[in-house]
């Protein structure tokens, strides 16, 4: 690779704050959504039977400032899979992990 810019995205992750509503309950977090190319996102979304849960399992990798209760609460994959019991919630991370990987960072 001739870029060498493009071999520090290997392990990039993205910080996409949240502030979203669903049924009542407001969640607001920031996301760490993982960075993958073109080919990979393709690949994990065209796949047949690809669904958001395993989008949202493949790309999103921790969250900060999620509070439940006044309690901080730390990403693991449990707690994780108690969100994506409800598809409202894990279809608007899906919506998040892939439209992170097009957001582009303007640079004063």
């Amino acid at each position: 690779m001739k870029l060498k810019l493009l071999n520090e995205l290997k392990n990039a992750v993205i910080s996409a704050p949240l502030n979203f509503e669903f049924g009542g309950v407001t969640f607001k977090f920031t996301a760490k959504i993982k960075l993958v190319p073109e080919s990979e996102l393709k690949t994990l979304t065209e796949k047949q039977g690809a669904n958001d849960a395993e989008i949202v399992r493949t790309l999103l990798v921790g969250w900060d400032d999620f509070f439940d209760d006044g309690k901080e609460v730390p990403f693991d994959k449990s707690t994780l899979e108690e969100l994506l019991v409800y598809n409202g919630i894990t279809a608007r991370l899906s919506v998040e992990c892939i439209n992170a990987q097009y957001r582009i960072t303007e640079k004063n």
